[in-house]
């Protein structure tokens, strides 16, 4: 995947399962992480793509070619 962004190989993985529809409870439970590290990967993504919401990640993922 194209990753300009300087996701982790973590981070794009969260990305995948917010692209998907998974809540941050789902994707830690998926992970086998706390919900404070998802919580953490989640904001870190968001930083990293200058977004403000979730949403906009996964439609930003889907336009790059993120996942």
């Amino acid at each position: 995947p194209n990753n300009k962004y300087g996701l982790t190989k973590k981070e794009l993985e969260v990305l995948s399962l917010i692209v998907d529809g998974l809540t941050n409870q789902e994707i830690a439970q998926k992970l086998v992480v706390s919900l404070s590290t998802t919580k953490a990967h989640v904001h870190s993504i968001l930083q990293k793509l200058y977004l403000t919401d979730r949403t906009k990640a996964a439609i930003t993922a889907l336009k790059e070619g993120l996942v």
